[in-house]
């Protein structure tokens, strides 16, 4: 598809080099095809993918969004078994994550709560061992910046589009600088010869190999971009770039926020379940050992039901054993009077 000057929608960097410099001096149902998956498997050490940028809003502008995130220690139920019990949430502050629907899901953050608390302790805590324990309080508490990214993958385009979520590191080695300092030594380049090259570009831009190798630690990855030499459009025809651009996925529906209860119960290392008869999210041991005792008084109540019965059943068949008995010796009684009548 060549590019076309007059097509409205586009992929534009320059604001995104002005958003990331502001950066740094601020210092529905789950579907795995929603979800780059840049995750090394047991045995892996190194995983290869090839995907092409899209912008956030079906009318253009930035394929990147900056979104807080919380990093926390869960229930051992809540991951899978072998994996480290750890998980990301959605920060509900307005401040960190304005987009999401904080109506639903409130404006304020538990995490933040406490991490605002233990830091505040930590100054006015009297021995280094108090000072310590609440600084990493506060510090696991702490959110971290990350970016999403829309794209689609090439070689999986049936798959639709998709989104990658990433954190940002202080010494701009994550995916999202790289991704700009390529879009940038381009961009300089084809002004020295008069021309604008633009990476992103969706007509006239260019895939980027997403290489992730295994890092120093278990956990630790280390990834790599590179853009491809060839300039080619996103998609082979308009009609499927518009239809990928007007995908109704956002986000907020891939990576879903938690209501401020659910995640009050993550701060105290409890397992969040849904009480449909209250329409809450309770403690979930709690809820089994308040269905277990309401279970208990109900087969108490059934008992005593039945032992009712049972005793009102007794009665009644004691009661008709001796009505039918006195018959019995009343009649015998009769019939005997009447063999001694004279005749």
């Amino acid at each position: 598809m060549a590019q076309n000057e007059n097509l409205p929608v586009n992929i534009d960097i320059d604001s995104e080099w002005k958003d990331a410099t502001e950066n740094q001096k601020r210092e529905n149902n789950f579907n795995e095809k929603n979800y780059l998956n840049v995750r090394l498997e047991k045995g892996e050490d190194k995983k290869v993918l090839c995907i092409r940028l899209l912008p956030m809003d079906p009318s253009g502008g930035t394929p990147f969004v900056h979104v807080h995130f919380h990093n926390v220690e869960v229930h051992k139920d809540l991951v899978k078994p072998g994996m480290k019990p750890y998980k990301s949430f959605v920060c509900l502050n307005p401040r960190n994550n304005p987009a999401i629907d904080h109506e639903k899901f409130g404006d304020k953050c538990p995490f933040c709560e406490v991490n605002k608390e233990a830091y505040e302790k930590s100054t006015k805590a009297t021995t280094n061992e108090e000072k310590e324990s609440y600084q990493k309080l506060s510090l696991a508490n702490k959110t971290k910046e990350a970016i999403i990214v829309r794209c689609i993958e090439r070689g999986k385009e049936d798959e639709g589009v998709k989104f990658w979520k990433f954190n940002l590191k202080f010494d701009n080695s994550d995916p999202y600088h790289k991704i700009l300092d390529l879009a940038k030594v381009r961009a300089e380049e084809g002004r020295k010869v008069g021309k604008n090259i633009n990476i992103l570009d969706l007509y006239n831009g260019r895939d980027l190999t997403i290489t992730v190798k295994r890092g120093n630690t278990e956990n630790q990855t280390v990834i790599d971009v590179i853009e491809s030499s060839v300039e080619t459009p996103v998609a082979e025809s308009q009609e499927q770039l518009m239809k990928w651009l007007n995908d109704e996925k956002k986000w907020q529906d891939v990576f879903t926020a938690k209501p401020y209860e659910y995640l009050a119960l993550i701060v105290e290392g409890k397992l969040p379940w849904f009480d449909r008869s209250t329409g809450k999210w309770v403690d979930k041991e709690e809820y089994d050992k308040k269905h277990a005792d309401e279970k208990k008084e109900e087969d108490k109540k059934v008992e005593d039901a039945n032992a009712q019965i049972n005793n009102a059943i007794n009665n009644l068949t004691t009661s008709a054993t001796a009505t039918f008995e006195n018959q019995v010796v009343e009649d015998v009684s009769n019939d005997d009077d009447e063999n001694d009548l004279p005749f």
